[in-house]
């Protein structure tokens, strides 16, 4: 069967185009840019917006990589992230910049599938991420749209209509059929169509194979009036789709995303949520919208993202990141207290990796050939009311009864993480530079998909050895080199 052109409709793509809501093209994956953005914003102070742009600009120049990045790039830096992700907010009338919650959210807890999914749970068009030109657009053309809550309801609709069909197959999505059927149907977006006839359309599209990029076709061009590939008119669907499954609500298979199975409960959130920013409200309707108005409400957009960063709202469950028979045990002084048990998990992610390493360094030891005795005494002692600059004390392992100071500093992704650097108070790198060869910093990185541990020693003595690298800044900036350091295998405590 030849396949056949698509039938468009009153497709809003040129809108869609100019919006600046794709992924940033950063050298490093986005993930890696986040956090380390969010850790550079929580460190610069309230400020003039000059001076803040001067530090936010440096940090940027600061990531791994971006020394002799060039004028352009650094500049699409500068704009993409606080547009999409506001990470600062600006007053201009005060001359005041200040950085955001959302920067303070992922920074102190850590957790980028939470993030990702308070950041998609929110995410809305119109919303203040867009110039006040494509609003008017999108309001003129009655656009009401969440894009995470639309596709997975479509992936619901279409489930229920492979059942009823005695299929055995799951419904799932390609960019580019969430492009033309999702995004560039103003219908849809607009909310004349339900999920399921969006569902029904996709699912009978590829029985009649359906077409749907044509170069040819005027829909294609540019602004320029140049034909668009095929990669660039897909780019931004695609792009919320990988955001979808960078929050573990998408898997992908191929070319082709579909429900994550273990993730009912999320899953459920999105598709049931009324939650929706009406501060564009009164503008639908009006013949002859003011720009200057609608910008006007974009402070009011990213006060309420803000505002829906909630710390104990899909938190992830550590146990869908250990093994099913891990034990993890840890000793808080003289009480024992087991950290994954019935329903309850870590209250945060700082809590999961001292827990994890806890339970290496017990397993660690037993291996040297320690005894209940000294297994027993490794624990975290790090609490609200006590900070001795270290978060577990345990033993060295070769024979001796020397102890070895511990800092770990964890980070959690359902995604493989490469971010290697961290952050290091006052008190950690004194304590640090007092006890040398027996402090120890363990760089623990947790996904779905792996477990990476590094260990360094002594990182004043790597420091000043320039084996590691460490920037003042309320205490040290350290990063350092993974071809240069081993991972250290983490090893899960057995009785």
């Amino acid at each position: 069967m030849a396949k056949q052109e698509i039938k468009y409709y009153n497709l809003p793509d040129k809108y869609w185009h100019r919006i600046h809501f794709v992924r940033p093209r950063f050298k490093s994956n986005i993930e890696n840019v986040l956090l380390y953005m969010a850790g550079e914003c929580c460190r610069i102070p309230d400020c003039s917006c000059e001076d803040y742009n001067k530090k936010y600009l440096n940090a940027i120049r600061m990531f791994p990589g971006n020394i002799d990045m060039e004028e352009k790039t650094l500049q699409n830096w500068r704009t993409e992230i606080p547009a999409l992700f506001g990470f600062y907010v600006e007053d201009k009338e005060a001359d005041i910049t200040r950085t955001s919650k959302m920067a303070t959210f992922l920074y102190e807890n850590q957790d980028l599938t939470q993030f990702f999914r308070l950041f998609l749970m929110s995410f809305q068009f119109p919303g203040g991420h867009m110039k006040p030109q494509d609003l008017k657009d999108i309001i003129y053309l009655n656009i009401r749209f969440k894009p995470a809550k639309t596709i997975i309801q479509v992936l619901l609709a279409g489930n229920e209509l492979l059942s009823s069909e005695n299929s055995v197959k799951e419904m799932s999505l390609s960019a580019e059929e969430a492009t033309y059927c999702i995004f560039n149907d103003v219908r849809v977006t607009s909310g004349q169509i339900s999920p399921k006839q969006v569902a029904k359309t996709i699912l009978d599209n590829r029985k009649n194979q359906i077409k749907y990029y044509n170069p040819a076709d005027p829909h294609t061009k540019s602004l320029t009036g140049a034909s668009r590939t095929k990669g660039d008119m897909t780019r931004y669907a695609g792009d919320i789709l990988d955001y979808m499954e960078l929050a573990d609500l998408l898997t992908k298979n191929g070319s082709y995303f579909y429900l994550k199975g273990n993730e009912l409960q999320a899953i459920q959130a999105f598709a049931k949520d009324k939650t929706w920013f009406k501060g564009y409200e009164s503008f639908y309707g009006q013949n002859d919208l003011d720009t200057a108005s609608l910008s006007a409400v974009e402070p009011n957009w990213f006060a309420y993202v803000n505002d829906s960063m909630k710390p104990d709202m899909f938190k992830t469950d550590i146990r869908s990141l250990l093994q099913q028979d891990d034990e993890i045990d840890v000793v808080f002084g003289e009480r024992i207290q087991d950290v994954v048990s019935g329903d309850r998990t870590t209250k945060d992610i700082g809590n999961l990796g001292e827990a994890i390493i806890c339970g290496h360094e017990k397993m660690r030891l037993k291996i040297n050939g320690y005894g209940e005795q000294f297994i027993k005494l490794v624990q975290i002692v790090d609490s609200p009311s006590y900070h001795p600059g270290f978060d577990i004390d345990s033993f060295e392992g070769d024979g001796t009864e020397d102890h070895r100071y511990i800092e770990v500093k964890t980070t959690v992704s359902k995604q493989k993480i490469q971010m290697y650097g961290f952050h290091m108070s006052p008190n950690e790198w004194r304590v640090a530079n007092t006890i040398k060869e027996h402090y120890c910093v363990y760089r623990l990185m947790l996904s779905a998909h792996s477990k990476v541990l590094i260990v360094l020693r002594n990182p004043v003595a790597l420091y000043k050895t320039d084996k590691i690298e460490a920037m003042p800044r309320d205490g040290m900036e350290v990063s350092f080199d993974s071809n240069i350091f081993e991972p250290t295998e983490i090893l899960a405590w057995k009785r």
